[in-house]
């Protein structure tokens, strides 16, 4: 996935897939939301947006089903993915990358994703004894399709988005030349129209993507809860992240937001800052804060912190301690390199008539013993040696 200007990129197999939202719903969503997420959550869930947003496909027709892909310039660090109480569907030591090359999309004809300057861009690198005519991409789920003074203008319900005008070139002795290039559009399917070129060398179609609708920068949100610091003098940083999923479907689309789907968000850098060595988001289906990072001599991490999904991530047969309910206490422990979560979920439901407290006397957990006061119950825990 990459991230645009209000929305985000998702490459697949067959082509790539545009996620746009209307950029004034999420500056209104973050205004509402901003102030809320630190204080009172009751107020949070009563926030209730309507963010609008368009889905579209570029499919490219008859292309190869199983291309070699292969990524490159890879950046520093990793990402670790832990949604949900399912392991199967986690990630870990996910590499950052700034190009994704695709050989022999079309006999001959790769195709490169890249980042340039901040703009997202594609090209296609014709090699001698391709057919240029068999590169055909249907666009669905646009509202329309349409050329303006050479550029391809997309429109769709929340905007427009922009292909400017094929940059063509071939490398010689003396440098770039420019071999014209043209859009042209038939039943939604777009090609490109080139006359003349030297077939013997490469020929490199470049265009350029502008959201011409969009003055917001990366729509999820952030904030920031709490940080420390590791034995070797790396920084760690915690905070919940608003993130967004594949379209399940193209055109117009409608969500509510009604305060749910934060995440906890966890970066760890290098000791001088210069570099991140892993950014790791953990989470389920509703709301999850961390309110206290740990760090040990052997440089794990230990967050505490609190969800109300029912799916928070979990492992060990200790799972899930008490009754449950509401907003639930958590604590999670992550190993660095081996990507193990090792601590485990522990349910106390916290509301407005009972506070729960947690005694923790170890890690390993055999016996709950509730203990009852006028102002809370005691849960104490007793270890197992």
């Amino acid at each position: 996935m990459g991230q645009v200007p209000g929305g985000a990129m998702f490459i697949h197999s067959k082509g790539y897939t545009v996620l746009q939202h209307n950029s004034q719903d999420l500056e209104e969503l973050r205004a509402a939301m901003h102030g809320h997420i630190h204080g009172d959550e009751s107020k949070a869930k009563g926030i209730s947006k309507s963010i609008r947003s368009h889905a579209y496909n570029v499919e490219f027709l008859n292309a190869n089903p199983a291309p070699i892909v292969i990524a490159d310039k890879a950046l520093p660090g990793y990402s670790n993915y832990f949604i949900g109480n399912d392991p199967s569907k986690w990630a870990t030591e996910c590499r950052t990358f700034q190009g994704i090359t695709v050989q022999n999309l079309y006999p001959n004809i790769d195709l490169r994703y890249y980042t340039d300057e901040g703009l997202l861009k594609y090209d296609l690198i014709v090699k001698p004894g391709a057919d240029l005519s068999k590169v055909a991409m249907r666009y669905n789920g646009v509202e329309k399709l349409e050329i303006r003074n050479k550029i391809l203008n997309v429109k769709t319900s929340v905007g427009d988005l922009q292909e400017l005008e094929p940059f063509t070139y071939q490398s010689t002795e003396k440098g770039r030349k420019q071999v014209p290039n043209k859009y042209v559009i038939k039943n939604n399917i777009v090609r490109f129209d080139i006359k003349d070129y030297d077939k013997r060398s490469n020929l490199i179609i470049d265009p350029t993507w502008i959201f011409t609708s969009y003055a917001g920068g990366n729509p999820a949100a952030n904030w920031g809860f709490t940080a420390t610091y590791g034995p070797d003098g790396s920084m760690f940083g915690g905070g919940i992240v608003q993130g967004q999923g594949f379209p399940v479907s193209t055109g117009a689309i409608q969500s509510i937001f009604a305060g749910g789907d934060w995440d906890i968000g966890v970066i760890k850098l290098s000791p001088d800052g210069s570099t991140r060595m892993y950014a790791t988001y953990i989470g389920g289906r509703g709301i999850e804060q961390p309110h206290s990072l740990v760090v040990d001599q052997q440089g794990n991490l230990v967050i505490a912190g609190r969800t109300n999904s029912a799916e928070y991530p979990t492992t060990g047969a200790v799972g899930t301690i008490g009754p449950g309910g509401g907003y639930d206490i958590v604590v999670t422990k992550l190993v660095p390199h081996t990507i193990v979560i090792s601590a485990n979920k522990i349910f106390f439901c916290i509301n407005h008539l009972t506070f729960y407290r947690i005694r923790v006397m170890s890690p390993f957990l055999t016996a709950l013993v509730p203990s009852v006061n006028s102002t809370s119950k005691v849960y104490t825990y007793t270890s197992i040696g």
